[in-house]
């Protein structure tokens, strides 16, 4: 079994560690192999780990690996998703994606977790206490019964959230990101993009303060190779994912998300350790 993962703040990463650890599979960051025309793998079964970021949207890194997996049509696909506030309809998102690839999703999982969105004061706290902790334990669990579940190659279960509460919130998420992400966003970047084509361009919204010492770290964690260094400082090239690595595992706590991060609490998986995330690259 291949578990590929693409992780910012580790969530992701520790479940699908945890995935790979219980069944004997092999860990790959999916940003490490990103470089090939084709991914080839002699596993017989593949499993996706990957954070929600919107109520519908697969990251773009995680569709473009999907399209260079070669011979997914004779794959067994499993997919774990994790989320701070709700899973919304990602997995069948995935699973048209893995559809329009040739492939077969057959089964997909939501794992919650605590919320590592920085942006969203009102659900993140940054801190890891009984209540995160309770999580963790929930997602122990789960994990097992993921392993037991694609160990089986058993298919057919797809979660995600009540319709009812997608029907409620999903307008509401429209109208958000037509007024905050796409007026500020195309104002700021001098364009006329819908709210997917825009993501990329977000990270405008990244800044560094004087805490700033140059040590690289925000470059060496971003998991889309989105930051270079220039002149002993970090410079978004535009290709962002917005999983908040650079801001979350900042050691000088010295990168910013507009206004929207400064006095937050940083957070990061406590299981996970900065070392763990470079291996990304």
């Amino acid at each position: 079994m291949d578990v590929y993962y693409f992780s910012g703040t580790g969530n992701s990463l520790a479940v699908a560690r945890d995935i790979a650890e219980k069944t004997s599979g092999k860990l790959i960051a999916i940003s490490s192999v990103m470089n090939k025309d084709k991914i080839k793998t002699e596993a017989e079964i593949i499993g996706v780990v990957f954070p929600v970021h919107g109520i519908f949207r697969v990251p773009s890194i995680v569709e473009r690996f999907v399209g260079k997996l070669d011979d997914v049509n004779s794959k067994y696909i499993f997919v774990v998703t994790t989320y701070g506030s709700m899973a919304g309809g990602v997995i069948k998102s995935f699973r048209k994606v893995v559809e329009s690839c040739g492939g077969k999703l057959s089964a997909g999982f939501a794992v919650h977790m605590p919320m590592n969105n920085i942006t969203i004061p009102f659900m993140y706290s940054g801190t890891v206490g009984d209540k995160e902790q309770k999580l963790f334990a929930d997602c122990r669990g789960k994990v097992n019964f993921i392993c037991e579940y694609v160990s089986a190659r058993n298919e057919g279960k797809f979660e995600a959230t009540n319709k009812l509460l997608i029907s409620l919130f999903y307008p509401i998420d429209k109208i958000f990101a037509r007024w905050r992400i796409e007026s500020k966003y195309n104002k700021l970047t001098n364009s006329n993009l819908n709210k997917d084509d825009l993501w990329p361009l977000m990270d405008v919204s990244f800044h560094f303060d004087e805490k700033c010492d140059g040590c690289g770290v925000c470059s060496r964690v971003c998991p889309v190779k989105n930051i270079k260094m220039v002149d002993n400082a970090p410079s978004w090239q535009h290709h962002c994912e917005r999983c908040f690595a650079c801001l979350q595992w900042c050691p000088k706590v010295a990168i910013e998300f507009d206004k929207d991060s400064i006095g937050r609490k940083r957070y990061h998986h406590p299981g996970v350790e900065l070392s763990d995330m470079m291996m990304q690259n």
